[in-house]
């Protein structure tokens, strides 16, 4: 008899357009847990939890079709991957008010997240555009609803999640010393993730900060914002002969240190060791070096946007496997819901529509 298959749980914010740094933050971690084929990989839209940014209407379902649009065209398979909206599964609310009762409101206070929207606040009650509300503070509680009602085995984290997932094992566990063995206790594993940074030398590329790139960019604007990217006329020595990327990215200065970094990704070896030399020779060399990049940045760009643009890969089609990917994953959402009810006694649901 064969074992049961593991299920591998992570969770994508539907923030529309999708860059390069979702894509070498997330997507290539996804589609190697896809290829490898070792366990269910379980992939859910998180529209509830982008709610505690939203301040005014948005079209959160139409951000959700593109986004999923680009990851299809990335490679994600909705046939190989169970691909389904948060808010499709509207138990997952009702396991994150039933672990809310019993969740310790000091807890959700030291949260990471929280304090550094309510310091943000206090230093500049204009700097964000959503006051602080019951959302973002119990934002860790849904994060476990989500986790939990899927008995999911494993959650890829990168370092920004881990003190929620810490949360959401911490909740499972005193609830099941509490109420009798109810939940599977998930455990997590590093993401390798890489934090690209931004086009204007910010730390992080991010879309708030209007510095990313795209991978729906045509080549015009791909070399357009190459070439819009900050440089020097004095490099800084790299003081080392290692020729690594890691190594000697973080040594040039920020603007320079994301050219050679997309060339470490997408170009050729021997095009990276190129320029690399360029720099350490100096001189006038970062035209040509930003020609490179948004040459290779856009032969990167280009199969995915043909098959973004694919009939296959419509709206419609989005739409139907999101339907599908719902049904195949309500069963066991429903499943530990009841099993929640019955533990703290409430009973199961006499009417579930």
């Amino acid at each position: 008899m064969s074992a049961k298959r593991e299920t591998i749980l992570s969770g994508i914010r539907p923030t529309g357009r999708l860059h390069y740094g979702n894509y070498f933050g997330a997507v290539r971690h996804f589609l190697r847990l896809q290829e490898e084929d070792k366990a269910t990989c379980y992939y859910f839209i998180a529209d509830y939890h982008a709610l505690t940014t939203v301040t005014d209407r948005q079209d959160l379902y139409g951000n959700t079709v593109e986004m999923l649009r680009t990851y299809v065209a990335c490679g994600l398979d909705p046939r190989k991957s169970v691909i389904y909206r948060q808010s499709d599964l509207p138990c997952t609310a009702e396991l994150s008010l039933l672990l809310g009762m019993i969740t310790n409101i000091g807890l959700l206070e030291r949260g990471t997240t929280y304090k550094d929207k309510l310091s943000k606040l206090r230093e500049d009650p204009k700097a964000e555009g959503n006051p602080l509300s019951y959302g973002l503070l119990g934002y860790p509680v849904l994060m476990a609803a989500d986790i939990l009602i899927v008995k999911a085995d494993i959650v890829p984290v990168g370092e920004d999640q881990r003190q929620h997932l810490e949360m959401a094992i911490d909740l499972a566990t005193r609830f099941n010393s509490r109420f009798g063995e109810t939940f599977h206790v998930p455990r997590p594993i590093s993401r390798d993730a890489l934090r690209l940074p931004g086009l204007d030398g910010a730390s992080k590329m991010g879309k708030s900060d209007h510095n990313t790139l795209d991978l729906l960019d045509d080549p015009a604007t791909v070399l357009k914002k190459i070439k819009a990217v900050p440089t020097t006329t004095e490099p800084a020595p790299l003081d080392t002969d290692s020729n690594d990327a890691d190594t000697v990215v973080p040594k040039m200065p920020s603007g320079v240190g994301v050219l050679y970094r997309l060339l470490d990704l997408l170009a050729p070896r021997e095009v990276f060791l190129e320029f690399l030399e360029e720099y350490r020779r100096g001189g006038k060399f970062y035209g040509n070096l930003k020609k490179a990049a948004a040459e290779h940045c856009s032969k990167f760009n280009e199969p995915i946007i043909a098959r973004y643009n694919d009939p296959a890969n419509s709206a419609a089609a989005v739409e139907e496997f999101l339907r599908e990917n719902a049904r195949r994953v309500t069963p066991v959402a429903l499943e530990t819901v009841e099993a929640v009810r019955a533990a703290m006694g409430i009973g199961h649901s006499l009417y579930r529509a």
